[in-house]
């Protein structure tokens, strides 16, 4: 970010819920606390922003930006996943976001998301990384995305749809990469895995297999498990207060690994909730 002396950057970190203002409504408005939030301290700093831009900082997910599939986790702001723009001082010059991985801008050109700097998953494969140049000047700022080069390839295995864990060590050697690689100029190698066959201790074995070629990997995830849905019934809706604890678990689980828990999953799920 490139700013001059007479500049204020109002750095605020992840507004969790212990951060918030309290509640005006109930039940509580999450953006409405987020607001509360930004535009509380921009107002503390009035005196000082007056005449100069006002540089703002946030880590949180807006409405209307674009997610990583499967790269970034979840962080909830006081129980809620995004807010919209809205929330942010309208006299703000910029907006700095962070936490999601693709450099965009949300809501008007002055929110941007940084974006990461590498591909952090096979997502991110297509993705143009770099860095910003933010110029302020009398009138609005300056943007100039510089797009930063890859050092080493960033690969997805296979380039489309999945693999299956038995297939690995065949698609890995039709890369045909160099052995003679010194190890800081191997390849990044995201794989993306049929889901069909897989055991809990697979990526060991997947481990075991990429040890034997000149990679480095980053990466080696099942594909998304795909969950038939029943036909409807007279009363499809089903309340949570309804549903047991081991019954949620049952469903999250065949949710993460597409196979029913076994009696030891479920003794030891047990175990917790009565320690719990």
């Amino acid at each position: 970010m490139s700013s001059g002396p007479s500049n204020v950057c109002m750095a605020v970190s992840h507004p969790t819920a212990s951060c918030l203002p309290p509640a005006v409504t109930d039940p509580p408005r999450i953006a409405d606390q987020v607001q509360s939030l930004y535009h509380g301290l921009a107002a503390e700093l009035a005196a000082e922003t007056r005449g100069t831009p006002l540089i703002v900082t946030g880590h949180l997910h807006v409405l209307g930006a674009i997610e990583s599939e499967g790269a970034e986790r979840s962080i909830l702001v006081g129980g809620q996943h995004a807010v919209p723009t809205t929330v942010f001082p309208p006299d703000a010059a910029y907006v700095a976001l962070g936490h999601l991985h693709k450099a965009q801008a949300v809501g008007r050109d002055t929110i941007r998301y940084s974006g990461s700097l590498m591909p952090l998953s096979a997502t991110e494969q297509p993705y143009v990384h770099g860095v910003t140049l933010v110029t302020f000047t009398a009138g609005a700022p300056v943007f100039e995305p510089i797009a930063l080069p890859r050092p080493v390839p960033f690969l997805r295995v296979p380039e489309r749809g999945d693999v299956a864990i038995d297939e690995l060590d065949a698609v890995f050697k039709a890369l045909r990469l160099d052995a003679s690689l010194p190890h800081h100029q191997r390849p990044f190698v995201h794989v993306r895995l049929k889901r069909e066959g897989l055991g809990p201790g697979f990526r060991s074995k997947v481990d075991q297999i990429a040890d034997a070629y000149p990679l480095r990997l980053i990466e080696a995830k099942p594909a998304p498990a795909t969950i038939a849905m029943a036909a409807p019934t007279a009363d499809p809706l089903v309340r949570l207060t309804d549903l047991t604890p081991g019954t949620l678990f049952q469903r999250a689980f065949v949710a993460a690994r597409d196979s029913e828990p076994t009696e030891a999953h479920l003794a030891a799920f047990r175990s917790c909730v009565v320690e719990a």
